[in-house]
């Protein structure tokens, strides 16, 4: 029997769990890269600022790129001045807006009751003018979207000019004096433009004025009007303001309501107009050149107005990556396999997200508060979207010692975030294929180790038998092996030989016993004899008789311990033959019966014959062994039963008696050497070895002996189990 096996955690296992710790590198690295992405957007931060500066100190003392003429209107409040967007394109004055592109997007509405701008949600009842102005090369153009539930157009038989529809446009120079301008038109098309007077009635003279050009289109809700002025109306220190005058009844002709980008103040009759602001070409002149990608540089005048932006936040799709892939990899397969899994764990930067501040005219936030305060300051902020960071750093621009604007530089921290992307999925990546690797390689040392330790266990398993014999007195596994495993197989070879040589010593003692004992025993034998001859009757009699008695018992032990000691060299040197089993039994229960005639001795077995190949004699001594055992441990009167049976191909010998059950301790033992349960005789001396010599002969016939109680508990039986041959 081997030992119990346990392979729940082995080496294998083990080394396996040590394995897993490599798991901690990308926890680690991920740490790291936490770590640096805070330095890098710090370090971000500062280029920018340093980035702003640089912007700041070429736009230091240049006063006159701050004029009024240039910037942007704030859209809040009673704000009169007007924002000029850039034009990108031609514009074609035929009163479509299909090619404002997204200025359109920039109309800003006016009405009666509030001539700001209002909410989507204001819906007017009568009239509502919808403007946005752009400008490109010499010319400024107006797009105007009126609202008006009554179109009525110039009747020509009048002098008056504000008897129907029309615009206005209120012009003041830089000394202050103010030209009115009135457009007018008896059909859709072409505008008359001409110079009127204060009460806006009647022309200052009756010629038109070609400067201005405007093109009229009815429209399903009103009308559309596009408008080109020159460049001059809008220089330094001038002022314009827009309104539409609106006449509801073609037969009265008088102006029922007029609808201004600068109404009059309180109490005046006159319009008061603001400034049209664009934004500086000078100073996007000098950020052109700045122009970095993903970056929106921003001017901002002291109201904190926007005078000039170049550049964006977002890539054109077609841009290469901020950051190519980490060199020197080499995995990049790796890379397209753990991909989907990258995906999950890792959020890649938006490539389009919404930002408001792109198309705002004026910048809150307490960074520009600071800039134009004097202190240049840095901040993060999310989109509008929330889907991406944005850094923003400000720096003042000076004059002397005042501020006369700010620098605001902006970019995303999409390229950190793809950047630490980029690193973790190296990392990541980098830690798997050396962990597979590492695994591969301590899985192939264990399952080598392993399969080498389970070689030694096995031979050594196989050098002592199960009845504890020697086999072998050296292993051959892993005995040339220079390592620890080598050394462990020739220590445990070694100690077999020692086993060996101490084993052959004792398997020799009952021979050496029984010729070393034999002579003296034998003087001892016959002087007892002689003397009781001599010695008739008396004590001296007795104790000679006890003499001999134990005389006896010295020659019944040394006989088992030679018979024991040289059974298997009588076993490996037996005749074998072929013969009947049953033949065998009967015949020896016909001894038995002549041998002890005070026992009764049953015998069951079947007809049929029950042939086997073995060693006739050494059955026989089996056979005895198992009916002297049942002999001393039985009663006296009650009979042994020899039972053999055929059970399939092996024929099955049973020998029960009545008396003493074993012990259940004793079961699986008793055909151990040296193992006895007691003896019934005190006169006989047991050694506890007829039954070990029963299991030897069986086992050696690949048969097996077990012992077991009967069902009443009222005795014992032997069973042993030997193969038949095939061939019946």
């Amino acid at each position: 029997m081997g030992r119990p096996r346990s392979r729940a955690f082995g080496i294998r296992g083990k080394l396996l769990l040590v394995a897993l710790t490599l798991l901690l590198i990308p926890w680690m690295g991920y740490q790291y890269v936490r770590d640096m992405k805070s330095f890098l957007l710090k370090g971000q931060e500062q280029a920018m600022l340093l980035t702003a500066r640089a912007v700041a100190t070429v736009l230091h003392d240049r006063p006159e790129l701050f004029y009024p003429q240039v910037g942007v209107a704030d859209l809040i409040g009673e704000d009169r001045d007007l924002y000029a967007y850039s034009l990108s394109g031609y514009i074609r004055l035929d009163g479509e807006a299909g090619d404002w592109g997204e200025r359109v997007d920039f109309l800003r509405r006016y009405t009666v009751e509030r001539h700001l701008a209002c909410t989507a949600r204001y819906a007017p009842e009568s009239l509502t003018l919808r403007l946005v102005l752009g400008y490109r090369g010499d010319y400024v153009y107006g797009l105007f979207e009126v609202d008006d539930d009554s179109i009525v157009y110039r009747d020509l038989r009048y002098r008056r000019l504000n008897n129907s529809d029309h615009i206005r446009i209120v012009a003041q120079d830089a000394g202050g004096d103010i030209r009115r301008y009135i457009l007018t038109l008896a059909r859709p098309g072409r505008l008359s433009v001409y110079l009127m007077g204060p009460d806006w009635r009647y022309p200052l003279t009756g010629d038109p004025v070609y400067e201005i050009v405007g093109e009229w289109r009815e429209t399903p809700t009103g009308y559309s009007v596009e408008l080109r002025l020159p460049r001059f109306l809008v220089s330094e220190e001038r002022r314009l303001a827009f309104a539409v005058g609106d006449v509801d009844d073609e037969w009265r002709r008088t102006v029922d309501r007029v609808v201004s980008t600068a109404p009059p103040a309180e109490g005046q009759d006159e319009q008061s107009p603001g400034r049209v602001l664009l934004h500086s070409p000078e100073i996007a002149k000098i950020l052109k050149g700045l122009d970095r990608p993903a970056t929106r540089i921003s001017i901002l005048d002291p109201d904190r107005r926007v005078r000039a932006v170049v550049g964006g936040l977002v890539k054109p799709q077609t841009d290469p990556p901020a950051y190519p892939p980490v060199p020197g990899t080499g995995i990049s397969w790796l890379h397209e396999l753990l991909n989907p899994v990258y995906r999950m764990i890792l959020s890649p930067p938006p490539g389009q997200f919404e930002d408001a501040t792109a198309k705002a005219s004026h910048r809150e936030g307490r960074i520009f508060v600071s800039a134009l305060a004097g202190t240049p300051s840095t901040d993060r902020r999310l989109s509008q979207d929330r889907r991406a960071e944005i850094i923003v750093a400000s720096h003042p621009i000076w004059s002397g010692s005042d501020v006369i604007g700010a620098v605001a530089v902006e970019q995303t921290s999409n390229e950190l975030l793809t950047l630490q992307n980029q690193l973790l999925e190296n990392v990541v990546s980098v830690t798997l294929l050396v962990f597979l690797l590492v695994t591969v390689a301590l899985v192939t040392f264990a399952s080598r180790i392993t399969l080498r330790i389970r070689r030694l266990r096995d031979a050594s398993e196989r050098a002592i038998g199960p009845e504890g014999r020697l086999r072998v007195d050296r292993i051959e596994a892993e005995a040339q092996a220079s390592d620890e495993i080598g050394d462990l197989s020739r220590s445990i070879s070694e100690m077999l030989g020692r086993l060996t040589r101490h084993t052959r010593y004792l398997e020799s003692m009952p021979d050496t016993l029984a010729h070393e004992l034999s002579n003296p025993l034998n003087v001892v034998s016959s002087s007892l004899e002689n003397l009781q001859t001599q010695v008739r009757g008396g004590d001296g009699a007795k104790y000679i008789d006890r003499a001999l008695n134990g005389i006896s018992r010295l020659r019944h032990i040394l006989t088992g311990l030679t018979e024991a000691a040289n059974l298997e060299d009588a076993l490996r040197t037996g005749q074998q033959a072929v013969f009947d089993l049953r033949e065998l039994v009967s015949s020896a229960v016909e001894g038995y019966r002549v041998a002890h005639p005070d026992r009764r001795f049953v015998v069951e077995t079947d007809e049929s014959p029950a042939v086997m190949h073995g060693i006739p004699e050494s059955i026989a001594q089996l056979l005895d062994k198992l009916v002297d055992n049942a002999v001393d441990f039985g009663h006296d009167a009650a009979p042994i039963v020899i039972r053999l049976q055929r059970h399939g191909a092996d024929a099955v010998l049973e020998v029960i008696n009545e008396g003493d059950g074993l012990p259940a301790d004793m079961r699986e033992r008793i055909f151990d050497p040296m193992v006895s349960v007691g003896k019934k005789r005190a006169s006989q001396s047991r050694l506890g070895l007829g039954l070990y010599v029963v299991r030897l002969i069986a086992e050696f016939h690949h048969g097996t002996a077990q012992a077991r109680n009967r069902e009443d508990d009222g005795g014992v039986v032997v069973t042993v189990r030997l193969p038949m041959t095939v061939e019946q």
